[in-house]
């Protein structure tokens, strides 16, 4: 018999489509760590585009401008700082603007 009953998105995407649930969860994270930066840091922020934790344990940070990639190296310690409160301890930190 088949349930005809409405299944939220994150239902089909982590039951079927084999690689799709971890996609998603990585995508979760990574987007998780990225509004955490740009929340808790605090005068430089809202200058971080993108922030994420590779498989080489190195985050990633991309920032809107060269100057503003270029003043972020200076913070390293804080978001050093910011990533141990999440429980994520990167082993290097790579800040660039592309």
């Amino acid at each position: 018999m088949q349930d005809n009953k409405l299944k939220h998105i994150s239902e089909i995407i982590n039951s079927g489509y084999s690689g799709l649930g971890g996609l998603s969860e990585t995508a979760q994270e990574k987007s998780l760590l990225s509004r955490y930066l740009k929340e808790n840091l605090k005068d430089f922020g809202r200058y971080i585009v993108a922030a994420y934790i590779n498989k080489s344990n190195i985050l990633v940070i991309k920032a809107s401008s060269p100057e503003f990639a270029a003043r972020l190296k200076y913070e390293e310690q804080e978001i050093k700082e910011l990533c141990k409160k999440l429980g994520n301890v990167p082993t290097k930190i790579k800040i660039s603007s592309r």
